[in-house]
């Protein structure tokens, strides 16, 4: 008899000690993390109108696979009837999964992570060009680096004044979201 039991709590810890500790594991608990971000671009090779480059980041935002209610204002706008300004600037407000750290008191939402891995490249996402690759570059440097990553490969290597001979090529796992039943918010919150 003792030895069933010691089989049956074997057979019920044994998987899930091996799940626990697999370092390459797919999901994780996280919780949503506020992230506002000030963009301000200045490249040399492409200039965007202040919609136009809150429409390249609203893309390259929702490939990567953040919550879909991101906030975009446009600032340094004012200025002639297109709207196009030297260095236009976007306000930028979105939520991303964070793993919070052991011991951390002020924990937002919980959610379900999920590593994904996300490629950005020529046309991926489609409407990325080679003349997007300094917004690349910046968003990968002011963006991204922000945001809970692994195994990041590839570069963006931009020449200004220049598209051919520009490479976008990243490559890399970013912990998304995924919302649970359990984990949701109550209707009408």
């Amino acid at each position: 008899m003792r030895w069933r039991v010691g089989l049956l709590i074997s057979a019920v810890l044994l998987p899930v000690l091996a799940i626990a500790g697999e370092s390459g594991s797919d999901e994780a608990a996280a919780t949503w993390k506020r992230h506002e971000i000030d963009f301000a671009y200045m490249g040399f090779t492409t200039r965007y109108s202040c919609g136009g480059l809150h429409d390249k980041v609203k893309l390259l935002l929702k490939h990567i696979g953040v919550r879909p209610d991101i906030k975009i204002s446009e600032r340094g706008c004012e200025i002639g009837f297109e709207r196009i300004a030297d260095f236009p600037r976007l306000k930028i407000v979105f939520f991303a999964p964070e793993i919070p750290e052991a011991g951390s008191k002020e924990l937002g939402e919980p959610v379900l992570g999920i590593w994904k891995t996300v490629t950005i490249k020529r046309n991926t996402p489609r409407g990325i060009e080679w003349g997007d690759c300094e917004l690349v570059e910046l968003f990968r440097d002011r963006i991204l680096s922000r945001l809970t990553t692994r195994a990041m490969t590839g570069d963006v290597n931009c020449i200004p004044h220049q598209l051919i001979g520009n490479r976008i090529d990243l490559q890399f796992e970013l912990l998304s979201g995924i919302q649970t039943a359990d984990l949701a918010p109550p209707p009408g919150r």
